[in-house]
């Protein structure tokens, strides 16, 4: 039976060529992920570790190489796509995320302008009381956590799966005028995907590899959140609906 590498020893001492193969290996894997084999289906996804398969599978494949003390940076594109076919792809780590549909709202029969912003206002009042009144943010409490050595400060990332949780009881409980349904049900989704790729970053330690792959999905879904809240805030002023400084619904959408 071949022994696995610890995770931290993947890290510390093959991390520059494993980032660089492993870009490779997932350009590959994407377009094979749903080819992986349907043996990998009764495996449920909170009990796979993504660095603990990409270790078994770089050993297993090229463990002869390092050894013998061979260039890794000469692995060929067809030895890649080949052995990326035994790899748990990312999405098969993060199983699936729930949904939230308009039967989680409270939809009203109001698009008054004076609804809308206090729809909005609301939205604020609710991250002003879980997210504001955390310090730092999960990739910051990563970085810190990974510079220092110092995987206890992970903990801190507890506070802010919690105030996803939070956030997103509170946010489903405040009436949405039909006007702004879609995005009610758009919001409250950024806040389950999000709180999940938290999660994984939470346990790096446990999954390097994976919360490797979840920040970049963390870094870009918040991107993402941006450029909705940005045309939505784009779409009010369309509307004749606008904040004044004092209002959460202008310090939501600055």
């Amino acid at each position: 039976m071949t022994k696995l590498f610890s995770p931290r020893f993947i890290v510390a001492i093959f991390a520059v060529p494993i980032i660089g193969i492993l870009a490779l290996f997932w350009y590959f894997s994407l377009q094979g992920a749903l080819k992986y084999e349907r043996a990998s289906d009764s495996v449920p996804s909170q009990q796979a570790n993504l660095t603990e398969n990409f270790s078994k599978v770089f050993i297993d494949r090229f463990g002869d190489k390092i050894v013998k003390g061979e260039d890794l940076s000469k692995i060929s594109p067809e030895e890649i796509s080949a052995t990326s076919k035994e790899i748990i792809p990312f999405e098969k780590i993060v199983g699936e995320i729930p949904v939230a549909t308009k039967g989680d709202i409270a939809i009203i029969d109001e698009n008054r302008p004076e609804a809308v912003k206090n729809y909005f206002n609301s939205l604020y009042g609710v991250y002003e009381k879980t997210f504001l009144v955390i310090q730092v943010d999960d990739v910051e409490i990563l970085s810190e956590a990974l510079s220092e050595n110092n995987f206890s400060k992970l903990s801190q990332i507890d506070k802010i799966i919690a105030a996803f949780d939070k956030s997103f009881e509170e946010v489903k409980n405040i009436p949405v005028p039909r006007s702004q349904e879609n995005f009610a049900v758009q919001e409250l989704n950024y806040l389950l995907r999000s709180k999940k790729f938290v999660e994984f970053i939470r346990n790096v330690d446990k999954d390097p590899l994976a919360a490797l792959l979840a920040l970049k999905e963390r870094l870009l879904l918040m991107d993402e959140v941006r450029s909705f809240h940005k045309k939505t805030f784009g779409d009010l002023l369309a509307a004749g609906i606008k904040f004044s400084p004092e209002e959460g619904g202008y310090k939501f959408f600055k």
